[in-house]
């Protein structure tokens, strides 16, 4: 019999007596490609990013998977074994769902079917704006699109400007962009220099959020 859901109801609230809670330590991997694919994931705490890996070793950072967020999900889908990697950016914990068991919860509870269809929609939408920005984009503009995105979700005001609330690094923030880190490192050095950005090794601070803004309207 299905359940009553509330309007505010998410994955957390829907998942949260459902399969394991793990702890991943920051830069340990969920899962790696090639493993197999049989359960979903729920962020719990910290957060989790999701990279594609060729090869060469060459990473692209695909999304960030923030509490509340399902990751894993193709396993529903027909994929037998993983295609990415799942790391933590944080020291993180996450519940391990089995494929089963959540097949189960949505035939028991249709919402879980409204709930998936809205988080498919979200992502394919987030790939799209990426792979335009990829195709049509510079190093400039792609870093600037990224560090709005960043600022927007996870921007913390200060004093000084918008505070990026979680250590990130030049080379995690290349895979983002699609980059190397010394190409990276050097748009970013461009910033500062510009008054656009402070930074640190672990620390991105923006302070003029319209310059970025006009870096990645640049080529338009």
């Amino acid at each position: 019999m299905a359940r009553t859901i509330s309007s505010n109801a998410s994955f957390a609230s829907l998942l949260s007596e459902l399969g394991e809670p793990l702890e991943f330590e920051r830069g340990e991997a969920v899962y790696q490609p090639g493993s197999l694919s049989d359960a979903v994931y729920l962020v719990e705490r910290g957060r989790v990013k999701l990279a594609y890996i060729d090869e060469s070793g060459k990473r692209l950072t695909l999304t960030i998977f923030d509490p509340g967020e399902i990751f894993g999900e193709m396993c529903l889908v027909g994929e037998d074994h993983r295609r990415h990697q799942a790391s933590a950016i944080e020291d993180v914990i996450v519940r391990r769902v089995s494929r089963r068991e959540f097949s189960q919860a949505m035939k028991d509870d249709p919402f879980y079917l409204q709930l998936m269809l809205e988080h498919f929609a979200r992502r394919t939408r987030e790939y799209e704006e990426a792979l335009e920005a990829f195709a049509f984009k510079d190093i400039q503009a792609r870093l600037s699109r990224q560090l709005l995105k960043l600022s927007e979700e996870y921007g913390v005001h200060t004093k000084d400007g918008i505070l990026i609330s979680f250590q990130l690094t030049h080379k995690e923030l290349a895979d983002m962009i699609g980059s190397a880190r010394e190409n990276t490192t050097l748009a970013l050095n461009r910033f500062a220099r510009e008054g656009i950005l402070d930074k640190s090794r672990y620390r991105i601070v923006i302070k003029n959020e319209e310059g970025l803004r006009a870096k990645v309207n640049a080529q338009n």
